[in-house]
This record gives structure tokens, C-alpha cells and sequence, in this order.
């Protein structure tokens, strides 16, 4: 499923002893979950109860349909940053205009991912 590993990570990082850093659960993990009709606090507590990804795994099957999953998977994987509006795109992520090359979101955030950890090496 798109961005459920990104998100299992984005969630423990909120858990005691972890660093969210500049990422937040807005966004993708919260629309995801939306989709799938699985609430943030009960993805949270899974996700902390959770011994490996597999029974967050799991968890997101038991609480969704494999119909919700693969409309999410459809509409992720087409999504553009601020649903099209390029200019309010590039007010969050100015190197995009260097980048026009990136249309799809998820495009867009492995880029950002990128310079974010570069600066960090």
C-alpha cells in the first residue's frame, strides 16, 4: 500500500524517544487514513503496540476494505502537489521550479526528502 511504511515511520517518530523533525501527520498519512476510515489516534496506538510493521500491517487490513485500499493507492499515485496549483507548490517547495520534470506528488516529496537529508549528511 503507498505510503503506509512512510507513515508506520512518520507515527513512531511522534512516540516517546522519537524526532518527527520537520514532517508532520497532516498531509498524506492523515488523508490516507481518512480514505481508509481508520482514525489517526487508532492508527497511533497500533502503531505503538506494533513488534514489526507487519502487525501495523495487519491492523490496516483489519480496519479497511482492499476497495479503499486500491482507491487510495489509484488516487496517491496520481496526486499533484496542492491538488495542481503549481504556484502554491512552489510557495512550499521553491526548487521545484527548477524541477519541472515533477508533476506527482509523491515525486515531489522523495525530491524534498532528498535536499532535506543531503543537508543533514
Amino acid at each position: 500500500m503507498v505510503f503506509l511504511p512512510r507513515s508506520i515511520d512518520k507515527v513512531r517518530a511522534t512516540l516517546p524517544g522519537g524526532n518527527l523533525g520537520p514532517y508532520n501527520i497532516p498531509g498524506f498519512t492523515q488523508v490516507m487514513l481518512e480514505r481508509l476510515g481508520i482514525g489517526v489516534e487508532a492508527f497511533a496506538v497500533a502503531v505503538a503496540a506494533a513488534a514489526s510493521d507487519d502487525e501495523v500491517c495487519t491492523f490496516v487490513k483489519n480496519n479497511t476494505t482492499q476497495a479503499k485500499i486500491d482507491e487510495w493507492n489509484g488516487w496517491v499515485n496520481a496526486r499533484e502537489p496542492r491538488g495542481g496549483d503549481r504556484v502554491a507548490a512552489l510557495e512550499i517547495y521553491p526548487w521545484l521550479g527548477e524541477r519541472p520534470d515533477l508533476v506527482i506528488g509523491l515525486d515531489v516529496l522523495d525530491e524534498d526528502d532528498k535536499r532535506y537529508f543531503a543537508g543533514l549528511k
